[in-house]
């Protein structure tokens, strides 16, 4: 009776081992679940792409918009005097030889004429320069017989006009709103660099 119940419990256990790993296998190779579980990226299957970059722009104020007219203005008058610079030299026409002469003369004339204006200016401001170092050297001294002191002040009257004789002017010059010479004369006073200001505003 006992060989006869090992007997049977040792085909039992060679039976049911197959159905077991059968059933173990039925379960791994499930379709289910392979399809349920994500499949991994490779890398040739989506191609990188470079992200663009956003660029935030500002909205110009009043003063930056300003800035940029007058710089497109200060680039534009660049370029016309750089096209001025590099444009062809027009040759001059033919002439013959006796307005040759004429010209040689005139210019001859001109130069002679040059040097004569340049030689009486230069005398006549040699003269005046003289002139006033002369009457500068004739002002009474301070302490002198007639000399008398100021009321309220510590100079005398002598002395203030010597003061006032060698005091340097420091608007002999023309005013900086003058880059070239003119006839008129300037008025005391005037700046017209706030009148070109309100220009370049308007």
């Amino acid at each position: 009776m006992t060989m006869h119940k090992m007997m049977i419990r040792s085909l039992l256990r060679h039976q049911s081992t197959p159905q077991l790993s059968s059933s173990i296998r039925s379960i791994s190779t499930t379709p289910t679940l392979q399809q349920a579980m994500p499949a991994p990226k490779t890398s040739s299957e989506e191609p990188k792409t470079a992200q663009k970059k956003v660029i935030k722009t500002k909205e110009k104020s009043g003063s930056a918009s300003k800035m940029a007219a007058k710089e497109a203005k200060t680039n534009r008058l660049v370029d016309l005097m750089t096209k001025a610079y590099d444009a062809p030299i027009t040759p001059p026409p033919k002439v013959s030889d006796e307005e040759m002469a004429i010209r040689a003369m005139i210019g001859r004339n001109y130069v002679i004429g040059s040097f004569k204006r340049h030689n009486e200016n230069n005398h006549d401001l040699a003269v005046k320069i003289r002139m006033k170092k002369h009457a500068m050297k004739l002002l009474p001294k301070e302490g002198e017989i007639g000399d008398t002191p100021i009321e309220g002040e510590k100079n005398t009257v002598y002395g203030k006009w010597r003061k006032a004789a060698f005091k340097v002017n420091g608007n002999w010059g023309p005013p900086d709103s003058r880059p070239i010479p003119l006839l008129t004369p300037p008025i005391e006073g005037f700046d017209a660099s706030l009148y070109m200001d309100a220009e370049d505003e308007s």
